[in-house]
């Protein structure tokens, strides 16, 4: 399940993996291991033995590539280097927080977005401004920005 996510930087977020309830989320019967190979790498996917549906999804997990090293040291590239790797950071901060908040109220109602991890911040302001989300139960329960009092 390698699905790369394009981000404005020149880097990648690429999906490793999902972590679904042990009960089909359309019938609530326990659902059967079934082991397929991805590439060369065994891979275990839980599935209905009778309506084929998955387990209710609680959280998707995602690795993200870190910049590229700069190719000189002309102050553009060494600003462009600084730049991306404080924008993984923050998104890399994003995605631990959002695992975290998902997988302790798995069995609570909230947003999509904390499960899936879908959209993903674009840029810098959007990171530090989902990080302040994730910090405030007021903003998350609500999806209201901190700074404007909206969405």
């Amino acid at each position: 399940m390698a699905i790369k996510v394009r981000t404005g930087s020149n880097f990648y977020i690429v999906v490793t993996g999902e972590q679904r309830e042990g009960f089909c989320e359309n019938c609530r019967t326990k659902t059967e291991k079934q082991y397929y190979m991805e590439g060369n790498r065994k891979r275990v996917k839980a599935i209905c033995p009778q309506c084929g549906g998955q387990g209710r999804l609680i959280v998707r997990t995602y690795s993200i590539r870190p910049p590229l090293p700069p190719q000189c040291l002309s102050f553009r590239c060494v600003w462009r280097f600084f730049k991306n790797s404080l924008f993984v950071l923050l998104i890399t901060a994003y995605h631990a927080k959002r695992v975290a908040y998902a997988t302790q109220n798995r069995n609570k109602e909230i947003l999509e977005r904390y499960r899936t991890g879908e959209p993903s911040p674009q840029t810098i302001w959007q990171a530090i401004h989902a990080n302040l989300k994730l910090r405030c139960p007021v903003c998350r329960k609500y999806n209201v920005d901190p700074f404007y009092g909206g969405k």
